[in-house]
């Protein structure tokens, strides 16, 4: 049984004058207009959305995010001209920045660098909107972030209307000295600014792959978790929400159930944000990548025909799986996206919908039971569920996992697979790390290992992502290991405070967003400031920006040079942990 104390400290701000506070920063605010608005005559993207789902165009967009903002810029401006020049046009792009964004300004400087711009100046801002007529989306490090209300209202002034990510409200992001109270104060306040601007065409964004749904165990979850981030957005504040959703489903046919499901909870006046093709399936082998994104262009597309929700789909680069994706290669998934779409019409009527819409529906109802579970469960609690602020801090607190086992749908169980709950339509994140770990348990332990029993490995990942790090403490675990799990976004002095803590052996590190030598300097400094001197393994993506590369470059010899051991795959852990 829930209760307020476990939720909620014992003083919080009101939610409902926040976003009072917000909606008056919001009149001071003036929205631009971008260029790409200008070039179709409307006053704002949504505006653009709507009529474009009306006249049953597909829409594109792209991600883009290069070392700084400058490169960015060219890159954009050669993927138009080079599109322009094949006989179409984007709709809208999605700029990839930098984390320390969501960061207050003051902070940005001594925080860790990642892969991605930071917009400094005015200058900067503006020509988002400006430099190439296509509409920006400023989804990452923006609301959500402990920067959320000034990074907002400079987005809306420069003519961005699709601001987010609402999801990334559960984030940590590294360098922040405040509480998670004071970072959903900020978000709230930012919603109201939103919502002051509703009527004007400004939309709060939501990627739910980069919130608590990206480790939801079962798809009723997510479907019912979109409906509760209305709930906060639309009727607790006033502001519009156009949802985003795709990057780690790959069955291309659940792909397009969960999106017709979410977009039944979408009102007549909002235009979902963008379906992103798959993230998880790509290989070294380009020629495989292609027929996978193909297919799955293919199959968001006739989802988005038959909902009409105006969602642009994001083509995803085929390099994706090794690096950031550079200009050619964007244009290149950009004119196969295209090319898909010319064929749409003539598919769509050959798709057994009925079966598909059944489908949906049964998704539907178990989401809107979801539903009805956070809101019962957090009222009952104690928790004021017409407060934004209270809500956002509960859930925040019991975290993914806490939410399905406590609100899911599903089946309580013991069994360890499935921590705590068995899922009723089980997510293809679910299934892969189910498969992963299986295969990794066969393989990481081998015959001729022996334990030390004085191992103890803390584990962390540097970024967001959460499965990698699961994979890991997984693996430590099948090798008798005693894993210390610390936390996703973690900061290297945290990290090393807690390895002096628990008298650990080894520290073990996911990266990922290309920040893998800076990260690992600033951990063996804190390390070596404690005076301990454990075992450092990192894996993931060991790349880092490096001025004078376009893109980021393997910093393997560079990590290994500092006294980290590299781990490629996690089957060679027990080779390379040091017994």
């Amino acid at each position: 049984m829930l209760s307020l104390s476990d939720l909620l400290p014992c003083e919080i701000p009101n939610g409902k004058q926040l976003v009072d506070n917000g909606r008056e920063i919001g009149a001071a605010t003036t929205m631009g207009i971008s260029a790409f608005c200008r070039a179709h005559g409307v006053t704002s993207e949504l505006e653009y959305k709507l009529k474009m789902a009306r006249e049953g165009r597909t829409m594109t967009a792209l991600t883009i995010g290069l070392q700084d903002w400058p490169d960015t810029r060219a890159g954009l401006e050669k993927i138009y001209r080079a599109c322009e020049e094949r006989g179409f046009y984007i709709d809208r792009y999605i700029l990839a920045l930098d984390r320390r964004m969501g960061l207050p300004a003051e902070m940005r400087a001594a925080a860790i660098k990642e892969t991605g711009p930071l917009l400094v100046t005015a200058a900067d801002w503006n020509e988002v909107a400006q430099s190439v007529p296509i509409q920006p989306h400023l989804g990452d490090m923006m609301i959500g972030s402990p920067a959320s209300v000034d990074n907002t209202r400079r987005a809306l002034e420069a003519g961005v209307n699709y601001i987010g990510n609402m999801s990334q409200f559960a984030w940590k992001y590294q360098g922040w000295p405040g509480d998670d109270v004071d970072q959903m104060a900020e978000v709230v306040k930012a919603l109201g600014l939103m919502a002051s601007k509703a009527d004007a065409g400004a939309v709060v964004h939501s990627y739910l792959d980069d919130g608590f749904p990206a480790q939801f165990g079962d798809y009723s979850s997510y479907v019912g978790w979109a409906k509760f981030e209305r709930y906060v957005v639309e009727e607790l504040i006033g502001a519009k929400l156009g949802i985003a959703y795709g990057g780690l489903t790959h069955r291309p046919v659940m792909k397009m159930v969960v999106a017709m499901a979410i977009e039944e909870s979408r009102p007549a006046n909002v235009a979902t944000s963008f379906y992103y093709t798959n993230t998880t399936r790509y290989t070294p082998i380009m020629e495989e990548n292609y027929g996978i994104l193909g297919v799955d262009a293919l199959h968001l597309m006739l989802a988005d025909r038959h909902s009409r929700g105006g969602a642009a789909i994001m083509p995803v680069p085929v390099t994706e799986a090794i690096r950031i994706p550079s200009p050619d290669e964007i244009i290149d998934a950009q004119t196969v996206a295209r090319t898909i779409a010319a064929t749409v019409p003539d598919i769509y009527d050959t798709v057994n919908w009925p079966v598909l819409e059944a489908q949906r529906d049964n998704l539907v109802t178990q989401g809107n039971h979801f539903f009805d579970n956070i809101i019962n469960g957090l009222n009952d609690a104690g928790v004021d569920i017409t407060d934004p602020l209270q809500v956002l801090v509960a859930v925040r607190r019991l975290g993914s996992a806490g939410i399905e086992r406590h609100f899911g749908v599903g089946t309580p169980t013991e069994d360890p697979a499935f921590d705590g709950y068995e899922p009723i339509v089980p997510t293809d994140v679910l299934q892969d790390f189910l498969n992963v770990r299986n295969e990794l348990r066969e393989v990481s332990r081998p015959k001729s290992w022996t334990l030390n029993r004085s191992h103890k490995a803390v584990i962390a990942s540097s970024d967001v992502h959460e499965l990698g790090m699961r994979l890991v403490v997984d693996v430590t675990e099948s090798l008798g290991i005693k894993p210390v799990i610390g936390s996703v976004g973690v900061d290297p002095d945290e990290l090393a405070e807690l390895a002096l803590l628990e008298e650990a052996t080894a520290v073990l590190v996911s990266t990922h967003n290309g920040m893998a030598l800076s990260y690992g300097e600033s951990l063996m400094r804190e390390l070596a400031a404690r005076n301990i001197k454990p075992q450092v393994i990192f894996g993931g993506k060991l790349n880092q920006d490096v001025k004078g590369s376009e893109m980021p470059v393997d910093v393997t010899d560079e990590l290994t040079a500092l006294g980290i051991d590299v781990c490629h795959n996690l089957k060679d852990l027990a080779s390379i942990i040091k017994n």
